[in-house]
């Protein structure tokens, strides 16, 4: 008992997904027959992690951009000038004209564009780490509105029930009242726990309109003709296990060393500033010259050389520079301590409630069956006159109450599991099997763009506007 194979819960998570008989949700699918369905769907569909997506290819960039700093930079200069020149009391129009092209080609940056590639890099898998986490919690809301749903429809079919049962129990106080069995107190009595049913449905059927809302916003469509719940997923055996995985898996834990890492790059970048920078320049041009509507060459030329620069006094900038990054890296290393701490408190939340609703299921369980019996028997009383139409009604309640508890302890259990498997970082698409199409995440992102030194993709936020008005 208690021995946890990590092996044995990936595969059972694979199980769960197969178990979902998994279909592949578009974006215009208008109904969500299973949970793996809303999943997919939300997957999808999801504005958050459409923004998370975004986020990853900005640091894509920044790494191009990094490395950029290495390569060689080429720049063209053109000019043309028009002026007046006074000789000897006469105005003499001149017209100069030049070109040039220059290259420059860093040879040594101190480490700058090397640690400044590296820092971007590692924030690459940082943001990719990100992107999990905001994929897990996607996840979580659609597995906790899907549950809302399923818990809110049964509740109004409880106590649309329930409101039937006291029709019942109201008109037959009205016929023994009729007969002298009972005094006016009964019927009244009756009268009123049907209001404060019809009253409960009331509210039940808003609470199950707001769950329908809630579902829609993170799947993208209505709830129609939800299916049962599928089994629940393999979660670790004991907390210690789940600790011990969080602390290792939790996509923000993972997110939180890798921005450490980058840290330490920032500052290595920034030492480089220190350092003398070493590049190789040339540059080759031509220009002109009109005076009186008669051309000259002032002549071409072509230069090479060897540049070293050495930075001996900055206002402290540099040094500056050095500290901000030094503590940024501090900050970063809190941060995973942060992180941490996080989510050891989400695994503990999550298992705590998990335990809660297992042992209130149980009792559930034995107080539904329990009611259900007393119910049954004051009703039979009654019609002898041993129970009066009070305790009849009191009865009714507590079954009431008791199937009403059942159905939201059911609903616990189901979105504390997954919350669970979201604190150690297992609830992905890949971990439960779910099957999404085309990889959106495009993890390959980077090196499509690593070496593109040309182009950009055209969308209608690269066309140049202009308006006048603010």
């Amino acid at each position: 008992m208690g021995y946890f194979s990590e092996k044995k819960f990936g595969m059972g998570l694979m199980a769960v997904g197969l178990a979902f008989g998994l279909s592949v949700g578009t974006a215009d699918q208008v109904r969500a027959q299973s949970l793996a369905d809303a999943m997919v769907a939300a997957f999808q569909n999801s504005p958050e992690l459409a923004a998370a997506r975004s986020d990853v290819k900005v640091r894509s960039e920044q790494a191009v951009q990094a490395r950029a700093g290495g390569r060689l930079q080429v720049d063209a200069d053109l000019s043309a000038e028009a002026f007046t020149a006074t000789k000897t009391g006469a105005d003499t129009p001149n017209f100069p004209t030049s070109a040039s092209v220059s290259l420059v080609q860093p040879l040594y940056t101190g480490g700058q564009v090397e640690n400044s590639t590296e820092a971007a890099e590692t924030r690459i898998s940082a943001q990719e780490a990100a992107l999990l986490a905001t994929e897990e919690q996607v996840l979580l809301d659609t597995v906790t509105a899907y549950s809302d749903v399923r818990r809110d429809a049964a509740l109004v079919s409880i106590a649309r029930n329930n409101v039937r049962v006291l029709n019942e129990q109201l008109r037959a106080a009205r016929e023994r009242f009729e007969v002298g069995e009972v005094t006016r107190t009964d019927v009244e009595q009756a009268r009123s726990r049907l209001a404060a049913a019809r009253s409960r449905l009331a509210a039940t059927t808003g609470a199950l309109a707001v769950s329908r809302e809630a579902y829609r916003r993170v799947v993208g469509v209505y709830p129609t003709d939800l299916q049962p719940l599928p089994p629940l997923p393999d979660v670790p055996a004991t907390l210690d296990q789940a600790v011990a995985i969080s602390l290792r898996d939790d996509p923000n834990v993972i997110a939180a060393r890798l921005e450490r890492v980058a840290a330490s790059s920032d500052v290595r970048a920034a030492i480089g500033a220190l350092l003398p920078q070493v590049s190789l320049r040339g540059s080759v041009g031509a220009g002109n010259t009109f005076e009186d509507g008669n051309s000259g060459r002032d002549g071409e030329f072509g230069r090479v050389g060897l540049f070293v620069n050495i930075p001996l006094y900055t206002g402290g900038f540099n040094y500056s520079n050095v500290r901000e990054a030094q503590a940024l890296a501090e900050g970063a290393s809190a941060d995973i301590n942060t992180a941490m701490r996080a989510a050891v408190q989400n695994t503990g939340i999550a298992w705590a409630n998990l335990e809660v609703a297992r042992a209130s299921i149980k009792a559930g369980r034995l107080e539904v069956s329990a009611a259900q019996l007393a119910f049954d028997g004051v009703r039979e009383e009654a019609k002898v006159g041993a129970r009066t139409t009070l305790d009849v009604l009191d009865a009714e309640q507590e079954v009431l109450e008791a199937r009403s508890g059942l159905t939201t302890s059911r609903r616990d259990e189901y979105v504390a599991a997954y919350a669970l498997l979201a604190s150690i970082g297992k609830l992905t698409v890949d971990h439960l099997g779910l099957d999404v199409g085309a990889d959106a995440d495009d993890p390959n992102y980077y090196e499509t763009v690593r070496n593109r030194n040309f182009g950009y993709d055209k969308s209608d936020d690269t066309v140049w506007k202009h308006s006048l008005r603010p």
